[in-house]
C-alpha cells in the first residue's frame, strides 16, 4: 500500500488567540488572588482603623459566608473560564462572561477583607 493513498492525518489545531489569550488572563487573576489578599491585609494594616481593628478588637463584622461565598463563586467561574473547549459549538461569551465573573468576585473578596480591618 502507498501513503500516496492515505489521506493526510489532521494535526492538532491551534486554540484561537483570543481564547488563548482569555484563558491566559483568567489563570494569571486566579493565581494572582494570593498575592493580592496579602496586599490588601497589609494595606489595611498600615491604616489608622487596621492597627486599632488588631489591638482593640474593633474589626468589622462581616460574616463568614459572605467570604466563601465568594470564594466559591470565584473559583466556580475560574474552573470555567479554563476548562471551556474551543470548539465552533461552545460560544466564546460563556468564556468571557466567567471571567468577568471571576474577575468581580475577587475583586469583592477583597473589598470585604479589606471592609473587615476598615471597621
Amino acid at each position: 500500500m502507498s501513503d500516496d493513498l492515505l489521506p493526510p492525518l489532521p494535526g492538532p489545531r491551534p486554540a484561537p488567540t483570543a481564547a488563548r489569550r482569555l484563558r491566559t488572563r483568567a489563570l494569571w487573576a486566579g493565581l494572582l488572588l494570593v498575592p493580592a489578599t496579602i496586599l490588601v491585609v497589609v494595606l489595611a494594616l498600615a491604616s489608622a482603623s487596621g492597627t486599632e481593628c488588631v489591638m482593640y478588637g474593633t474589626c468589622g463584622e462581616i460574616p463568614g459566608w459572605a467570604y466563601l461565598a465568594t470564594l466559591a463563586v470565584a473559583v466556580a467561574a475560574w474552573i470555567r473560564a479554563l476548562s471551556t473547549p474551543d470548539t465552533p459549538h461552545t460560544p466564546a461569551t460563556g468564556r468571557t462572561a466567567a471571567f468577568w465573573i471571576l474577575l468581580g468576585a475577587e475583586l469583592t473578596f477583597l473589598s470585604l477583607v479589606a471592609g473587615h480591618f476598615s471597621g
